[in-house]
């Protein structure tokens, strides 16, 4: 009976999960391999390589320096999803990342299945899988997605148990868990996504004495066991002074005090490129505005609707007086504003007025023919219109993509379904951002690197110029870390060498054998002489 059990939860999720995975397969996977590493990945890519070198996976090394900057975990899953694929290169990397997307899809819809209809659930998963944020972040083998699947884990976890009327250890233990391992993906930050979150709603339901009851203690010091058997052997590789300054630096880095000006336009303008993170979906915020569905909400999803509310708000405030901020930090929140949204998706169809309903159909066709004509500009040579394609997508493909858009917005103006009208409209709006990012922005990036950055024909020739026996070559800590990545483990060292890769003009000691542009500053290969 429990197998059965189990079997019928499952399907509730089986359509709106196999929807969503098809989305995501379908936008991130091609392009997975077609930048090379960049910001952040390659240093990722690198500690996780070090890791598999050395053996030592608790103690992350950069450079040959310990890194303290980031735990772990998140180099643990790299490791684990790249041996999979049996190489470590651009797409097995950030293939770590999609997985974390749809594990995070997985988990939002088990989680929410109790309370929202399937109308709702396949707006969920939708939202997550179309959001501009969760898209670009998907693509990018950074810790981002793991640190965002973990904090919702433990959020909606502790709600989902608590609003059953769980209590007691049993109600704690496991977010504990999930907290401490968030804690070893991105440190500090998941003890304030977790208990500002639920600490504000517990505030909000006058049980805000429940932190101090045994039960939570217990499960807090479980959290500290988690953290502390990882802060122990850094403690023990670098000293208590180091791992003190790391932490005291990352907390300065984070609330780092700009001036007025600077902070008044953060505060200004962070709320707009929150929103803008899940465009257009943020759009459904709008309905609040109407009484009727004020009533809806407190009527059908009072403690739902209140701790999404709560937990995003509370978490806002933080990072809002922060001006240094960027809207990624937000990610972890993001899903629930989501459900948010998907909240006001069930009830908006029922008590919207019929002006708004013909807006949102309006903005539906709209959009989809504005994508339907960039399309047929950006992919005018197969349709004999001359002009070379972009050296990204296979051209037909968006055109497929767009005309099967039209078709399903057809059918669902046919089968005159408000809700349908409401999901079909933001489908076809991030249809848009997803056009203008994969056939505009993305080849530009790759024309930028093909300009500014060609790492690779820098490599290349550095293979071509140096004799083996003159291997490892020397380079300091500002150069790129682009470069440690895309050179043999072992080929690119601190230590002193004749041959070295520098950002200093060659002078009259130093012969320059090559020479590359990054990010308008000049990188070269010199010999002694």
């Amino acid at each position: 009976m429990r197998h059965d059990s189990l079997m019928n939860q499952f399907r509730s999720i089986m359509g709106p999960l196999a929807l969503a995975t098809f989305v995501i397969v379908a936008i991130c996977i091609p392009y997975l391999g077609t930048l090379p590493l960049w910001q952040e990945e390659p240093r990722r890519a690198l500690i996780a390589e070090t890791m598999l070198q050395t053996g030592d996976f608790v103690v992350p090394r950069y450079m040959e320096d310990i890194y303290l900057a980031k735990p772990p975990l998140y180099n643990w899953v790299v490791v684990g999803v790249t041996t999979l694929f049996g190489e470590m290169n651009e797409f097995s990397l950030r293939f770590s990342s999609v997985l974390c997307l749809l594990l995070l899809v997985i988990s939002m819809l088990s989680i929410h299945k109790s309370w929202l209809s399937k109308k709702g659930l396949y707006f969920l998963a939708l939202a997550l899988a179309l959001s501009p944020e969760f898209i670009s972040k998907a693509t990018l083998a950074e810790i981002d997605m793991c640190f965002t699947l973990l904090v919702n884990l433990s959020l909606w976890l502790w709600f989902a148990n608590d609003r059953k009327g769980v209590r007691g250890i049993s109600l704690w233990l496991m977010p504990a868990i999930i907290v401490g391992l968030a804690f070893l993906t991105k440190r500090e930050p998941a003890f304030v996504f977790y208990y500002v979150g639920i600490g504000t709603y517990l505030l909000y339901k006058r049980r805000v004495i429940e932190l101090f009851q045994p039960a939570h203690l217990i499960c807090a010091f479980i959290t500290l066991i988690v953290v502390g058997l990882w802060l122990w052997q850094i403690w023990i590789a670098v000293g208590s002074d180091a791992l003190l300054v790391s932490s005291v630096d990352e907390v300065i880095h984070r609330s780092l005090i700009g001036s007025f000006q600077t902070t008044l336009l953060h505060m200004l303008s962070y709320p707009f490129e929150v929103c803008l993170a899940i465009f257009p979906f943020c759009l459904l915020l709008g309905t609040l505005l109407h009484t009727k569905t004020r009533a809806e909400v407190i009527k059908n999803y009072d403690d739902i609707f209140a701790f999404a509310v709560i937990v995003v708000i509370s978490n806002f405030c933080v990072y809002w007086l922060i001006p240094a901020s960027a809207v990624r930090y937000f990610l972890p929140m993001m899903p629930s504003m989501l459900v948010i949204c998907a909240i006001l998706f069930e009830i908006a169809p029922n008590v919207a007025p019929r002006w708004i309903q013909n807006i949102s159909l309006g903005l539906c066709f709209f959009s989809l023919l504005l994508a339907v004509a960039l399309n047929l500009f950006l992919h005018k040579d197969t349709f004999g219109f001359g002009g070379s394609p972009p050296n990204v997508l296979p051209a037909p493909m968006p055109v497929i993509l767009a005309m099967g858009s039209l078709i399903v917005a057809v059918l669902s103006l046919w089968l005159n379904t408000k809700a349908q009208h409401l999901l079909i409209a933001s489908c076809c709006a991030i249809f848009v951002y997803r056009i203008i990012f994969f056939d505009i922005l993305l080849p530009r990036k790759v024309e930028k690197f093909e300009q500014e950055a060609d790492v690779a024909t820098f490599v290349e020739k550095i293979y071509q110029t140096m004799p083996k026996e003159g291997f490892p070559v020397s380079a300091d800590r500002s150069v790129p870390h682009e470069l440690w990545w895309y050179l043999d483990f072992g080929d690119i060292s601190l230590a002193p060498s004749n041959y070295i890769i520098t950002e200093k003009q060659p002078d009259a000691t130093l012969l320059k054998l090559a020479e590359m542009n990054f990010e308008g500053q000049k990188i070269f290969l010199v010999k002694k002489n």
